[in-house]
């Protein structure tokens, strides 16, 4: 009965230490999921736009310069 009871309170102990500890952690990982979200919907709206599309806040590409062909 002893070792059963060590074990209770064992177990009994790390609980209270997670049951105090995990609202600190999601409070943490708000501003995480935050930017992971806001990274998401960038992904989507250039998906939405095509396999070749740019990024929104990217510059215009420069032109490509074709060779001259000659007769």
């Amino acid at each position: 009965m002893e070792t059963g009871s060590l074990l209770v309170g064992i177990v009994a102990a790390v609980m209270g230490l997670v049951w105090l500890v995990v609202p600190f952690v999601i409070f943490g990982i708000k501003d995480l999921l935050r930017e992971l979200l806001a990274e998401q919907k960038k992904t989507n709206a250039l998906l939405a736009h095509g396999p070749h599309a740019q990024p929104l806040d990217a510059p215009a590409p420069l032109p490509i310069e074709m060779a001259r062909r000659y007769p």
